[in-house]
């Protein structure tokens, strides 16, 4: 039996749902409700350190992921030469890697797109001018997404948010299929649902941060999920893993396997030759890989260098110093401790060919160039004065 005092508390809780029902109606009306927008919070910070408008947006892409990015980095990625929209892929790759973060290519479509800024993911995409594709194009960060009103807003280099239609947007990327660049944590690669190479993208990280081990299990993942039960690239990263830890023999095994999957790839061609070489294989058939290698990539500095490193290996120092001397000049914007190797090489190839001279000028060279690497022991024991302080 209902008492009037409970029927008037009854009566003010249902009153007090009804305005609250009100309240939640009205804010969705005046505010922008959670599943029609979605933002950057904080948006990117644009700073006035840049000349150019694409370093800018470069320099606040690392920002918004919590990354620094010096002037010598944005520099490397994009050279003063460079065309709008252009970068250098493998200096992005080198130095968000110093930073333990994998550079990630994504599909950012509606869907993909519309995820990352749920998650408050900054995205680096390029935007051509029009809906053809162009050689130039211009670098971007899409900051806001409101689906309600089919806008979209991105943030460029000089701190300037342009609003467009998301059907302008998408329709003038999809010449590019959409691609985008993002900076992951190595755990995070897993969430994004990894393609195969994506997955390759994170074996590679793994493999040149040193950390062999997981590599390797990244790289026996990805030949498991092979429809054949082989991947290439898989075999490749097992062949350099092995080569890293200066297990030659076992290497040879394994590139060999690769290449009798393709036996016209200059990379595979030259892994093999130089495991070869260093494994105490056959070194006429490490030539003659090494060869077909230089011909098929003929400006590779590290095919040149094997080449090089080979004739050294069978006395014809002129011979080596001729393709190390090509692989020098090529290597000039590869890492250090590549054009190292090289010059080293260089140097005993002129010591071979009885041209102390220059032998001497290449291992002044290098240890004026880089100072902090130490000279290997044959190289001091032929100039010992490279044992002394360097003369300002």
């Amino acid at each position: 039996m209902h008492t009037p005092g409970r029927r008037a508390l009854f009566q003010k809780a249902v009153g007090g749902l009804g305005i609250l029902a009100i309240m939640l109606v009205a804010g969705c009306a005046t505010m922008p409700c959670g599943t029609e927008r979605r933002s950057l919070r904080p948006l990117p910070t644009v700073t006035a350190d840049h000349l150019r408008a694409d370093r800018a947006i470069l320099a606040a892409f690392f920002t918004a992921n919590g990354l620094r990015l010096s002037a010598q980095d944005v520099e490397a990625i994009i050279v003063p030469s460079a065309r709008s929209g252009y970068m250098d892929r493998n200096a992005f790759r080198q130095i968000a890697q110093k930073q333990h973060r994998v550079l990630m290519a994504v599909k950012a479509d509606e869907a993909y797109l519309w995820e990352e800024l749920g998650r408050n993911r900054p995205l680096l995409v390029l935007l051509p001018p029009s809906t053809t594709f162009s050689a130039t194009a211009t670098l971007l960060i899409p900051v806001a997404w409101d689906r309600g009103e089919g806008r979209i807003d991105v943030l460029d280099g000089n701190g300037e948010i342009h609003s467009l239609s998301d059907q302008e947007f998408f329709a003038r990327r999809a010449p590019l299929k959409h691609a985008a660049l993002c900076l992951l944590r190595p755990g995070g690669v897993r969430a994004i649902a990894p393609t195969r190479e994506q997955k390759l993208v994170l074996a590679d990280f793994w493999f040149h941060r040193g950390f062999y081990r997981r590599a390797q299990a990244a790289y026996d993942a990805l030949e498991e999920s092979a429809s054949t039960g082989t991947d290439l690239d898989a075999l490749l990263g097992r062949g350099n893993i092995l080569v890293r830890k200066k297990r030659f023999r076992e290497a040879i095994s394994v590139f060999r396997a690769a290449l009798a999957l393709a036996p016209d790839d200059p990379a595979i061609l030259n892994n093999l030759a130089y495991a070869m070489l260093h494994g105490d294989g056959e070194l006429l058939t490490a030539l003659r890989h090494v060869t077909k290698a230089q011909q098929l990539d003929p400006h590779n500095p590290l095919v040149l260098e094997t080449l090089g490193s080979i004739h050294l290996r069978l006395g014809d120092g002129p011979a080596a110093a001729r393709y190390l001397e090509m692989a020098w000049a090529r290597a000039l914007k590869r890492s250090p401790p590549i054009q190292i190797a090289i010059m080293d090489q260089l140097v005993r190839a002129w010591l071979a060919a009885q041209r102390w001279d220059l032998a001497w000028q290449v291992a002044e060279h290098r240890h004026r160039s880089f100072p902090t690497y130490r000279m290997p022991r044959d190289i001091l024991a032929a100039f010992p004065a490279l044992r002394q302080p360097l003369a300002p």
